[in-house]
């Protein structure tokens, strides 16, 4: 009986990687080629099987994020197979439906880079905790595929303040889905954005959890201008990353991804020697560019970059460079002044980044986080940061460093910085720890009564997404849990005001 096991499940990974072999792979997109072989896995006919597949000259993984100033300019980036070059991005002023609506577009040729040869599945995780059994169980593949692809990137700029306009990406007769958004006013009144982080998933039962938490905050704020990501947005990482989990990433979200530009940031489980999280956003890539001393750069460009939205200046950083120590944290001590002094007239200053510098959670013992926060706690503080989105710790917390409350959840950052974590729009999630815990890691820590600092700690047993209005009077967020059926109900609601 064991035998005759052991042969049905060779013949079944036998299969799977004849599927992934197949010479006629080369004239589909990756992704349509994928859903193609899993159809077949999972039984399907072949004439269904095939009707899920998509000429190899079609764009995919595609995304608009802000880049630069976010009035006049938009980056856009999309994947497509290896040696798929040529292509463009299209756009238009005000509704375009059907091809004839681009007859006089503006075109703008996209560049192209190589991405060769990199993981297309992993053992998951990057300590390989992850087994190959489990992973064709979950994905279809065995450890070990590879896939290259092309990575493409325009910067459409000169465009007009407060316009919608429609675009498409790709090629004559290889157009993508039409996109949209819409470029930020020139004054400072309010607007609306989506705040989410940890999407972190490696399977398709947590993708779903993902694409239905992203699904229900688009419906419940139809006006954002952006979402605000704070890294993890895919679980495996380093050697292990996996390009499987981007593509599963984009693609259960494209028609998200088309009406709502991305400000990405950089975790610790998007960090890759491949460059996964660069291929596949255009955000500014100026930090990078100043520097003279490698050390001092990150290792994926684009990691690092600000915008100004209405009255709020917009830090992305990204801490997952920290082992390059003080050339790396002069480098962005330097960065992070520049861009305060040069936006005196904006009077919101904000942070984005995934390494928790402050958290009550299980990520508190952490000698990384504790070298962050110790290296630039005093700076956010010296630089009078009034706000910071955090990820990593998948709980929901706000905790205040200097600040005051009147206790009727208005917080007053006049002096100090409130930092804040809104749980995590995956499923993963960790618990918050007790005062008296906090107390027996003063050692690991270093944070005297770090219990007292926070005003929330809690854990809502949900994925979360928050809306986020920014005008110049205050900061105001509430925070949303995505129930199974994908609806929505109100957890927690706060205000943010500076004297």
């Amino acid at each position: 009986m064991k035998k005759i096991l052991f042969l049905l499940a060779s013949a079944l990974l036998l299969s799977a990687f004849m599927y992934v072999n197949d010479p006629q792979q080369q004239n589909y997109t990756v992704p349509s080629w994928t859903l193609y072989q899993r159809a077949l896995q999972s039984g399907q006919s072949v004439d269904e099987a095939k009707a899920l597949l998509v000429s190899k000259e079609f764009p995919y993984n595609i995304n608009t994020t802000l880049n630069g100033d976010p009035t006049t300019q938009i980056g856009v980036a999309w994947f497509t197979n290896a040696g798929v070059t040529g292509g463009m991005v299209q756009i238009v002023e005000g509704n375009a439906f059907g091809a004839s609506a681009f007859s006089n577009a503006r075109t703008i040729a996209a560049t192209y880079v190589a991405v060769d040869t990199i993981n297309y599945v992993s053992l998951g995780r990057a300590d390989g905790s992850n087994n190959s059994a489990g992973l064709m169980a979950a994905t279809g593949f065995s450890a070990g595929e590879k896939r290259s692809y092309t990575s493409n990137k325009a910067l459409i700029n000169h465009l007009y303040p407060n316009t919608t306009y429609f675009y498409r990406v790709g090629k004559e007769d290889a157009w993508s889905p039409v996109g949209a958004f819409t470029t930020a006013k020139e004054n400072k009144e309010s607007f609306q954005f989506i705040y989410i982080t940890d999407t972190q998933a490696n399977t398709d039962d947590n993708f779903e959890v993902s694409q239905k938490t992203i699904e229900a905050a688009y419906e419940h704020v139809p006006d954002a201008k952006f979402v605000l990501i704070t890294g993890d947005h895919i679980e495996s990482a380093g050697l292990q990353s996996s390009e499987w989990e981007w593509e599963q990433w984009f693609e259960k979200m494209q028609h998200i991804w088309l009406r709502l530009p991305i400000a990405p940031t950089q975790g610790n489980h998007d960090a890759s020697p491949f460059g996964n999280f660069e291929h596949h956003f255009n955000t500014n890539n100026t930090f990078n560019q100043k520097q003279s001393d490698d050390q001092a750069k990150t290792a994926m460009n684009g990691v690092v970059y600000s915008f100004v939205y209405g009255d709020a200046l917009f830090m992305m950083i990204s801490y997952e460079d920290f082992r390059k120590g003080e050339p790396y944290f002069a480098a962005l001590e330097q960065w992070m002044r520049e861009e305060v002094s040069a936006h005196t007239h904006i009077k919101w200053k904000i942070a984005a980044f995934h390494k928790t510098m402050f958290t009550g959670a299980g990520h508190q013992n952490g000698s990384d986080g504790r070298i962050v926060r110790e290296r630039f706690a005093p700076l956010f503080q010296e630089l009078k940061i009034d706000l910071a989105f955090q990820g990593h710790d998948h709980v929901y917390e706000v905790i205040g460093i200097g600040t005051t409350t009147s206790g009727e959840g208005v917080y007053d950052v006049s002096n100090g910085v409130l930092y804040f974590l809104n749980n995590s729009a995956g499923k993963k999630k960790y618990q918050p720890r007790t005062q008296e815990q906090m107390e027996a890691a003063f050692e690991q820590h270093g944070v005297n009564n770090y219990f007292e600092l926070f005003y929330r700690l809690g854990q809502t047993g949900e994925p979360t997404f928050s809306h986020v209005t920014i005008s110049t009077e205050a900061i105001d967020i509430a925070t949303y849990t995505v129930n199974d059926d994908g609806t929505t109900a109100l957890f927690d609601a706060f205000k943010i005001v500076k004297k």
